[in-house]
Formats: structure tokens, sequence, C-alpha cells
């Protein structure tokens, strides 16, 4: 029978369940599961949770704060509504996150912004450069997410990890999910990799294995995009918890990746 979607804690005893039935070894098992991140997809089918995120139409934005420049708006993040349980990441607990980014060119790392807006009913609707996109609301359903990345764990275990991975989520209903808040960035080249960049700049190798390390642990997802509104790039906004637990959204990198 499938169901909604299994909690980090349900998803690990299931695959761990399923891995002694296949006569995994225990190790392995336990390494591949340090890896898993909570996700939570957001897609169109609704449920009884009600919407979490509001795609395209227009921002209610206080008349002190200004447009971010030429940005687009993408779509406004329901922070009360974000089932919070599911995730590993600090939101904040009431408002809405608004996010943008440089959609009427070709988009470029760092074109874009998040604005956490405390109280948007006091705000009126306010329209933006170009055309607005076409308001879709979407809903949240939890999930979990694998690393498929060598650095995590060695490339001959990806088959099995992968074969049991699926194994676990064919008993969860099927979602298709379009954004998703939490989980790995969405694309080869990652918001971490380009933190590591500017970071390990002078450094040795061994300093920028170190720091490449950290940011791994500490760079997760506010939201992801498994397309752009062109249907060209996949969007990742990540932050490192630190500066979302103090508020710093300014500290939001925006990478994108050229759809395949």
């Amino acid at each position: 029978m499938t169901h909604t979607g299994y909690s980090l804690a349900q998803f690990k005893e299931r695959f761990r369940q399923v891995a002694a039935e296949r006569d995994a070894s225990q190790a392995v098992v336990e390494s591949y599961l340090s890896t898993l991140r909570p996700r939570v997809a957001l897609h169109t089918e609704a449920n009884d949770a009600g919407v979490v995120f509001r795609y395209g139409g227009d921002p209610r934005l206080p008349a002190e704060i200004e447009w971010p420049g030429e940005l687009a708006f993408l779509g406004a993040l329901d922070c009360s509504a974000i089932p919070r349980e599911h995730l590993d990441l600090p939101y904040p607990t009431g408002g809405e996150l608004l996010f943008f980014w440089d959609g009427w060119d070709t988009p470029d790392t760092d074109e874009g912004r998040v604005i956490h807006v405390a109280d948007p009913a006091a705000a009126a609707p306010r329209s933006g450069p170009g055309d607005a996109y076409e308001r879709i609301d979407y809903y949240a359903t939890p999930r979990i997410e694998a690393a498929w990345d060598s650095s995590y764990f060695p490339d001959d275990e990806f088959e099995d990890f992968r074969r049991l991975h699926d194994a676990v989520q064919q008993e969860e209903s099927p979602v298709h999910d379009v954004f998703a808040l939490g989980g790995y960035p969405n694309g080869e080249m990652t918001p971490e990799w380009e933190m590591a960049e500017v970071l390990g700049q002078g450094q040795t190798f061994e300093q920028k294995q170190e720091i490449e390390a950290r940011l791994h642990n500490e760079c997760r997802v506010l939201l992801s995009a498994n397309s752009d509104p062109a249907e060209e790039y996949r969007l990742t906004y990540a932050i490192l918890t630190q500066d979302l637990s103090a508020g710093r959204l300014d500290a939001v990198r925006v990478s994108a990746n050229v759809n395949d």
C-alpha cells in the first residue's frame, strides 16, 4: 500500500528493513543513510495541508521595501504552512519568503534575491517589471533525497544504493514535484561548490577539501525548481544554516543549471 510520504526516521527504518532482506552490508547501509536529507516536494496535486507555495502573480511587498532591481518575481512561500517537522532548515515561523530571479535574460549566479515579509496581509500586491507569471498554487508532500555524488560515498556502491532507495520510494504515493524545499542542490554547478571556490582562494589543497566538506554539511536548499518559467534552467536557492537562523537572507546564493 502506498502512502503520502515517510519522515526521515521512518524512511531510514524502512530502508534498513529492505536492505536486510537483500543481505546488504550494515556498515555500508549506515554510511549511505548518513547522507540522506529530508525534502518536501511541492506539487499541484491538492491535499488537506493547503497551499504552501504560490508561484507567479504579484507579491505583497511593503511600501518601504524596494523591488529588487529588474528581477522577476518567481513565487511566495507561506512560512506558516511549511511542514517544518519534515525539514532540517530553520525557516521563519511566519510571514512569506518572496523569491526573485533574473528571469528576463540569461540567468547568472547571484542574480536572485529572497525577501522575508513578516506581515504580508498588511502589504498591497505590487507589480514588477515585465509581465507577471500566471499564478499556480503548490502543495507539499515529504520526501527523502539521496546525494548521488561520489564525494559522499564510493561510486561502486551507487547502483546498489539507488536500487534500495527506489524500492522504498515506490511504497510512497507518487507526486510530480516542480519545486522543492530542502534536499540537495538541483544541478551540477551547486552553490556550495561556488562558495568553496571563493573561500578556497589562496588555500592549500587540504584546506580547500576541509572547506568543501564543511559547506557540504552547512549549505542547505531553501527552494529548488526543476525548471524555470521558460523551461530552460534548473534553479537552486541555497543558504548556510547559520545565515538563515540569523535572518541573513542577503547571503542566499542562486544558481541556474541548463536543463538537459
